[in-house]
């Protein structure tokens, strides 16, 4: 199928995302691809340390949404890099963005996963992964393997559908809610992790 607009794209992530959240709830954790308003809230936050040349990555990408919400706030196709688990969002994303770099694979091996020359000259990591489902040892390494790539200061912009932090049992870092919307359903929340 060739995807030619917004409305088209949208109608077949939904497809796609609900097709794949039937086959596997507990890796998606939410019924339906994250909102146009939030992924443009958490995106809009992500681009305030993102300076073009400098890599962008995103964590957690399933149908693009929310990467195209970053395109469309800025960041230059060339300077992002999306990791998704699933193969079928993978191809979806191939497909409807081809101009980004997708990888199919285990965020928890990032480093591993993104071009060598990138690690540790990352502006911001983008999270979409929804970690308050997880273990808490799984939320750590996921959280650490994304600090692995970070230039030093740098941040972590996280997606969740829930006001209270997923690394709220994690003292070592610094954490914050910087956006919400309560209008969104579920209502969602945007979050900055940042190692002290």
């Amino acid at each position: 199928m060739k995807i030619v607009n917004e409305s088209q794209i949208r109608r077949a992530e939904n497809r796609l995302f609900f097709r794949r959240w039937v086959q596997n709830p507990r890796q998606l954790g939410t019924l339906a691809p994250i909102s146009v308003k939030l992924s443009l809230l958490a995106a809009k936050q992500a681009v305030k340390s993102y300076v073009p040349g400098t890599p962008v990555v995103e964590i957690g990408a399933g149908t693009g949404r929310l990467t195209r919400a970053l395109l469309q706030c800025g960041v230059q196709p060339q300077d992002l890099t999306v990791v998704e688990l699933d193969g079928e969002m993978c191809d979806f994303m191939r497909k409807s963005l081809p101009l980004i770099t997708v990888i199919e694979g285990d965020a928890n091996q990032l480093a591993e996963l993104i071009n060598s020359k990138i690690c540790e000259k990352v502006g911001v990591v983008v999270s979409a992964i929804p970690l308050m489902y997880l273990p808490e040892i799984l939320r750590k390494s996921l959280i650490n393997a994304a600090f692995a790539v970070l230039k030093p200061s740098a941040k972590i912009i996280h997606v969740t559908y829930s006001p209270v932090s997923p690394l709220k049992f994690w003292d070592a870092i610094q954490q914050r809610c910087i956006e919400s919307t309560w209008m969104n359903i579920p209502p969602g929340f945007v979050w900055q992790f940042q190692q002290q």
